[in-house]
């Protein structure tokens, strides 16, 4: 039996496998998402703690003991907190992935176009506040008290993973894995170590930073605060993303991986050799045997959390099921395109500072058709990135796996295989980064030993083809003069 920790931005989720990797139980809680200004956005790190423990108790009767019993964790990656030394306890809210609370940090240092390209040789990454590194110079700007702790080392800085690890295993274990490691901007993915140099053009002062360590490694031993009978090994960490390509196993040169959450992050397998190119980010996907494997990848800022904008914000739905069902009945947006670029536009543009748009309003237009453009959106950011990908990366992208919650959109899907005119493939079993660790710790328990071996594990799937002479292509290329247009300039 085995127990899955699925931190994600919106929410925590607990699994329960059996020794087959069936799903026997599972259990969530959502987080608050703290906004205190325009672009910054928090979770409150403790509630994250104590929700996992709530989720844990609500689960244990179903636990059954055995030896290979084990705690995986997989999470939203770059998404970080600083914690006193001492007892774990978060000194700040932690700071999410999607705050751009570092804009200003990233142009002063993007100045420079020299410091600029070496950040983005040795990290793949490009320097944008997506990233924590920008965004942790502004709270030690705005929190000296936090600097000096770090300094001294009575703080310490980590990603998710980091901090549960250490808070579960009763402040023994303060460590991280590749792929977390790597998305700070401070991590060298050539070396798989650490950067001085990196630290040093950020101005980081940190005594002590986590131990780097294999996603199937064992991390630590927990009885999960006194939940569990006996202290069990934690192994298979893994970022949110990275899990999911590890799980639909996207082993060969090409094969890419799409998980649509909050965000999108699309993944395409290119090898294990480290590749650096303009404007796309090149990603470490995994490490096993001292063998790395890389990705080029796509990050997309609005992708599920467009429809939380819906829900919340415009409150033209009351939750995200509705637009399964207008996503069918409206056959198009009736000339409303919307760009989503609330917190800016990634990739392939990386434009920080653009803002939203709904353009096209007419008098006969509705709010079905704005649910409709919405997610339309996200299939055209997709499509965009991709493009570039074939056109200026020179790599073909095939045996497409999409995961995440808008699988269970079919209509979506299909109007996804349609404007990209390839095959699509949906997974029987949705969570997927969840799956990924899981697999992850049988490796670390030495349950299995090579990558050959988990085959039999590989997920059942749905395929989705292209319908021939699709007119779904002429909205996608309606959506990307517009972008072009009033975002991107020549």
């Amino acid at each position: 039996m085995y127990i899955s920790l699925d931190q994600s931005t919106s929410s925590t989720t607990v699994f329960l496998y059996n020794n087959k990797l069936k799903l026997l139980n599972k259990a969530s809680k959502p987080h608050k998402q703290i906004q205190k200004k325009s672009g910054f956005v928090e979770h409150d790190a403790n509630e994250i703690y104590n929700n996992f423990i709530h989720l844990v108790k609500k689960i244990s009767k179903k636990i059954k003991y055995n030896e290979n019993l084990f705690l995986s964790i997989t999470n939203q990656r770059e998404t970080f907190v600083v914690f006193d030394a001492k007892s774990g306890k978060p000194l700040h809210n932690a700071i999410v992935w999607q705050c751009r609370r570092g804009n200003k940090i990233c142009d002063k240092i993007n100045k420079s176009k020299k410091t600029a390209n070496l950040i983005k040789s040795k990290t793949g990454l490009t320097l944008d506040t997506y990233f924590p590194a920008s965004k942790l110079i502004h709270l030690l700007q705005a929190k000296p008290s936090i600097k000096k702790k770090l300094k001294t080392g009575t703080a310490l800085f980590g990603t998710i993973d980091t901090y549960l690890i250490f808070r579960l295993t009763n402040k023994k274990s303060y460590s991280t894995d590749f792929t977390n490691a790597s998305r700070t901007l401070f991590f060298n993915i050539n070396t798989l170590k650490w950067s001085k140099q990196l630290q040093k053009i950020f101005k980081l002062n940190l005594k002590k930073l986590p131990e780097v360590k294999e996603s199937s490694s064992i991390f630590g031993y927990t009885d999960i605060n006194g939940i569990l009978k006996k202290p069990v090994a934690i192994t298979g960490v893994i970022g949110d993303s990275q899990s999911s390509i590890f799980a639909n196993q996207c082993f060969n040169i090409g094969n890419s991986k799409i998980t649509i959450g909050t965000g999108s992050s699309i993944l395409t397998n290119i090898g294990n050799k480290f590749i650096n190119k303009k404007n796309i980010i090149t990603t470490l996907s995994f490490v096993f045997k001292g063998k790395p494997v890389y990705s080029y990848e796509c990050l997309i800022n609005y992708a599920g959390a467009t429809v939380t904008w819906l829900k919340d914000n415009l409150k033209i739905i009351n939750k995200p099921q509705e637009t399964n069902k207008v996503f069918k009945e409206v056959l198009n947006s009736n000339g409303v395109i919307i760009i989503p670029a609330f917190v800016g536009l990634s990739s392939p543009h990386w434009l920080p500072e653009s803002k939203a748009m709904i353009y096209g309003l007419t008098p006969s237009a509705n709010k079905k058709h704005i649910i409709r453009a919405s997610l339309e959106s996200i299939a055209f950011q997709i499509k965009d990135y991709l493009d570039d990908l074939e056109k200026n990366k020179k790599i073909r992208y095939n045996d497409i796996f999409i995961d995440g919650g808008m699988t269970s959109n079919k209509d979506f899907i299909q109007f996804l295989a349609n404007i990209l005119q390839r095959k699509i493939f949906i997974a029987n079993f949705q969570d997927m980064s969840s799956y990924g660790s899981v697999i992850m710790g049988l490796l670390g328990m030495n349950i299995f030993s090579s990558l050959k071996d988990i085959k039999k594990f590989k997920q059942k799937y749905i395929s989705y083809s292209p319908i021939k002479d699709s007119r779904d292509i002429n909205f996608y290329y309606e959506w990307k003069n517009v972008l072009l247009k009033h975002y991107i300039k020549k």
